[in-house]
Order: structure tokens, then C-alpha cells, then sequence
């Protein structure tokens, strides 16, 4: 199973799960029943990074988590220590990011954690770049995620 995700301003990008996730894949599988449009976002103070806020009925406990980030990873991150805090710049307190390159996750001086559950393809390497940049420097624009 994939996640298909289709930008407001023009680009589609398809990520495929890994096996290191399985309690993350079924939350975010779940949650995508239906396609999820939402407000995508940049993470520049986290690095290359676009996010959306998502809610899951369960949401998974750490898992295949890191605070290193690989090129085209599929991450999904929340507030572990206090749950019902809400996600900076997200809707409510989950959010599925996408990288569009290495990082070490930090804010502030702490490291953030995130279970990595995915890859974008790497046939769809300058559109994720493509999209990434245009998001920072653009703003925000909505992005429909749907499981194909």
C-alpha cells in the first residue's frame, strides 16, 4: 500500500510504507480511509521538512523512531511526553512530514523524535525538491493524502 499526495499549486508525489512502522502504518491508514485534505506546511526551523496535522484514533507509540532524517523519508511525530499538547503550525496534535532532505531534528536544544514509516519514491526526487522549496518560500497550500 502507497500514500498518493496531490498539491494545490501542481505536483504529486507517491510514498510507499516500510515494514519497521507497522502500529504507525495502521494509525495513518486508518486516518486516510477517506482522503485528508489539509493545509500543508514548511518546518524550516526543523529543517527541509513539509507537514500537515492529522488525527489518528489510536495514536502509536514510538516506533522505528529517530531524531536523524534521510532524503524522502515519510515521518509521522507528535508530542510523546504530553499527548493532547498540540503540534506547532498543525491543526490539532499529530503530523505527517515529509523531508526533502537529511536533518537532525532539533528544537531548541532538544531533539525531536519521529517514527519514519515511509519513502516518497526516488523517481519523484526534483518534484520533492520542487515542492519543498516552493512551500517555504510560497507558504502554505493545501495537499490531499489519499492511500492508493
Amino acid at each position: 500500500m502507497s500514500i498518493q499526495f496531490t498539491f494545490e499549486r501542481g505536483g504529486i508525489l507517491i510514498a510507499d510504507f516500510n515494514k519497521k512502522a507497522p502500529e504507525t502504518i495502521s494509525a495513518i491508514s486508518n486516518a486516510l480511509k477517506a482522503p485528508l485534505t489539509s493545509q500543508v506546511f514548511h518546518t524550516r526551523w526543523c529543517g527541509r521538512e513539509i507537514n500537515f496535522g492529522l488525527t489518528t484514533q489510536n495514536p502509536p507509540q514510538k516506533e522505528n523512531y529517530s531524531s536523524v532524517v534521510s532524503k524522502f523519508d515519510l515521518v509521522y511525530w507528535r508530542h510523546w511526553e504530553e499527548p493532547g499538547k498540540l503540534v506547532d503550525g498543525a491543526p490539532g496534535n499529530e503530523a505527517l512530514g515529509i523531508y526533502y532532505g537529511a536533518e537532525a531534528l532539533r528544537f531548541h536544544q532538544f531533539p525531536i523524535y519521529v517514527n519514519i514509516f515511509g519513502r516518497i519514491r526516488w523517481e519523484y526526487e526534483d518534484l520533492l525538491e520542487e515542492i519543498g522549496v516552493r512551500i517555504w518560500q510560497q507558504g502554505y497550500e493545501d495537499v490531499t493524502a489519499e492511500l492508493v
